[in-house]
């Protein structure tokens, strides 16, 4: 019997991923937790069983953790969510990783510092596009710096790629809110999906426009990389949802509408009647800027996802922990964002069965 993994949400686009890439892992017996699990499906077959589990009940969430190793939690939307999941697993000595992008929650997973460290295990917020990867990205380049004044990441997939619900909550939760970044050395307040740039992506992306975002790196990279201005934009393929996305967003802001979130299954099958326009190519850019020997300098790094398997891309750095911890043990306990965690090459073992490239320019 292998170290049990149990992957809550393993039913959702990130979850049965990551869950058929944990089940291939030697010595690892996976385990989907749901409400209402299937008995059957894409996701399940002799290497891959199935529990009941409430993540809303603590008490559901302690009789579902009997024996586990580890926890991979998918169920997002994470902005505004509670660290119940956390917390329990911090309480039972299991180690965790989540797929959080929210910026309150993964700066906030710090709170369980003392009881994870108590009980002995590693609590991991954020292993995925944003901070895992893009952080991964900047250490490549990093060491072409003696200092890093600039950090400027931005995402943006393709329309044929699907998107899950809790993805769509998970950006319109911040369209329109007001929230920090750090611009010239200083703070100042910005509002989600405004001040749109175009980016020139490799080919076959090509050029896409994108809007700032609210997510855990505006926190993380001007203490970590003494970075004096950072941002983070992401956009759609298609300009008809980004332009449709900065008005809603106006609207929050002129008080017009209070909660965007509510509008997420409604968009969402109106982005369904545009599937067959655009393609699948994505991908992700980290710009930084600086100065070595005095002189100063500017290089980008691109992932590029040719393929319709541009999500790989935000499950792998919580596969590549998952793979670590069992195959090399958890060197440390705590609660912290995953940052320095993982280099970029162990999270590029997880893509190198996809057509993502990466491109220095």
């Amino acid at each position: 019997m292998g170290k049990k993994i149990l992957v809550l949400g393993g039913y959702g686009s990130f979850g049965r991923r990551i869950s058929r890439t944990i089940a291939a892992i030697p010595s690892v017996e996976c385990v989907i937790g749901g409400r209402r699990p299937a008995k059957t499906g894409p996701t399940t077959g002799e290497n891959i069983a199935t529990v009941a589990v409430n993540v809303n009940d603590p008490a559901s969430l302690r009789a579902a953790l009997k024996g586990v190793f580890a926890v991979v939690n998918t169920v997002g939307p994470f902005q505004g969510c509670d660290y119940t999941v956390a917390e329990t697993c911090a309480g039972q000595g299991v180690h965790y990783v989540d797929l959080a992008d929210g910026r309150a929650y993964v700066d906030g997973i710090a709170r369980l510092q003392r009881r994870a460290t108590q009980k002995g295990c590693l609590i991991v917020s954020g292993a995925s596009s944003v901070p895992a990867v893009s952080a991964a990205l900047i250490e490549t380049l990093a060491p072409e710096f003696d200092r890093i004044s600039e950090i400027h990441t931005c995402l943006s997939a393709g329309n044929k790629n699907l998107i899950g619900l809790a993805t769509v909550r998970a950006f319109l939760s911040y369209t329109g809110a007001a929230f920090r970044i750090k611009d010239s050395g200083h703070w100042r307040y910005a509002y989600g999906w405004s001040e749109s740039q175009k980016v020139k992506f490799p080919k076959p992306v090509g050029k896409r426009r994108v809007y700032l975002c609210d997510v855990p790196d505006l926190d993380i990279f001007p203490t970590r990389y003494g970075a004096q201005s950072v941002t983070f934009r992401a956009g759609m393929e298609l300009d008809l949802f980004n332009y449709g996305l900065a008005f809603l967003g106006r609207f929050r802001r002129w008080g017009w509408i209070k909660d965007l979130t509510s509008w997420a299954p409604g968009l969402m099958t109106i982005s369904h009647l545009f599937q067959s326009f655009g393609g699948v190519a994505g991908g992700m850019r980290v710009l930084m800027r600086g100065h070595k020997h005095g002189q100063e300098l500017e290089h980008t790094v691109f992932l590029i996802a040719r393929d319709d398997n541009g999500p790989a891309i935000s499950c792998s750095p919580a596969v590549a922990l998952i793979r670590k911890w069992v195959e090399h043990g958890v060197p440390e306990t705590g609660a912290v964002p995953c940052v320095g965690l993982l280099t970029w090459d162990e999270i590029k073992a997880e893509l190198v069965d996809y057509d993502i490239t990466l491109v220095r320019v």
